[in-house]
């Protein structure tokens, strides 16, 4: 059986399109363990877990990779599979903060960490480092989120001085929910929803509820978060932010593989693919289903019967 129902929670309610990628080879047929399921789609990226394939019709879908039959996993081991992975998803993105800061970097992963500003000894200590000893970068994302978060001008350290006295010694603290951005010097630093654009903002917070139920875990270095093992939230966001900045004019998501396969009984009902998208008010992703049944129309109600919430799309009968 093949069972793709890991639920990721991608963006909301964003349509689902995704971006025009281009690998350097033409679309390959990807089949699952069983050999009854099979999409011709290009690949975009992947990691340990997740790979991320693209549809002629442009929509983008994600499967968990030991669900692949040997000789697609094999092909996702060899240097031709990495170097189109590098060159969709390893090129470094602007991002516009709302202090007019543009950050050049890459996103990595979501994250989730508690700031404590305090004045101690006469200087002002960010966690268990001085405000001086962090890197230039860094002390201007620190001055810009104290800023958004106190509302008030704080541009300068002698601004943030000048406030942290106010305090009277007493530690002040943030609970701070975000991403972590590569440099481009390799750098890495966590930088809060709250400091995006709001259509960049937008697109980036939208899976992070998914990946706090699986990685709720405050953490504590204040320049570089420390990540957990590779999971399917950080390839499904790596991916829609390189697509994001190949064209920003259109929204995206990715469609989640929840495919049941079962034996076809004898010829008497045939498998079908059901493209859900989630209806109003439903934050879930869309899937691809797999049902068996006589006809369409059957496939039709028991997709939706076993999905509530999600209206159907397109219905292909499979092989």
């Amino acid at each position: 059986m093949l069972c793709f129902n890991r639920s990721l929670a991608i963006f909301g309610s964003l349509a689902l399109i995704s971006l025009a990628f281009k690998s350097p080879v033409e679309a390959r047929q990807w089949e699952d363990q069983t050999g009854v399921y099979s999409i011709e789609a290009d690949l975009i990226g992947f990691d340990d877990q997740t790979v991320i394939l693209q549809r002629a019709n442009k929509e983008l879908g994600a499967c968990e990779i030991d669900k692949l039959c040997e000789a697609d996993r094999e092909f996702l081991k060899s240097k031709q599979a990495l170097e189109i992975h590098d060159s969709n998803l390893q090129k470094v993105q602007s991002w516009k903060l709302v202090n007019g800061l543009h950050m050049i970097g890459k996103i990595a992963d979501y994250a989730k960490r508690d700031l404590t500003i305090q004045r101690r000894r006469g200087k002002v200590y960010v966690n268990d480092k001085s405000f001086t000893s962090l890197p230039p970068v860094y002390q201007k994302m620190l001055l810009a989120i104290v800023s958004e978060e106190e509302q008030q001008k704080i541009e300068t350290e002698s601004d943030l001085n000048a406030w942290v006295l106010t305090l009277k010694g007493e530690p002040k603290e943030y609970h701070l929910e975000g991403v972590v951005m590569e440099l481009e010097n390799g750098d890495e630093h966590s930088i809060p929803f709250f400091m995006f654009v709001d259509q960049d903002r937008e697109l980036l917070q939208g899976g992070f509820d998914e990946w706090l139920a699986h990685h709720g875990d405050v953490m504590e270095d204040d320049e570089v978060p420390q990540f957990t093992k590779p999971n399917e939230h950080q390839i499904m966001l790596q991916t829609l932010a390189a697509t994001y900045h190949q064209d920003q004019q259109v929204n995206q998501q990715i469609a989640l593989m929840n495919l049941q396969l079962q034996q076809v009984q004898a010829g008497i009902t045939s498998p079908w693919e059901v493209t859900l998208y989630p209806g109003p008010g439903n934050r879930n992703p869309p899937r691809w289903v797999v049902v068996y049944a006589r006809d369409s129309q059957i496939a039709t109600n028991l997709a939706i019967q076993q999905n509530p919430g999600f209206v159907v799309g397109p219905i292909r009968r499979l092989n």
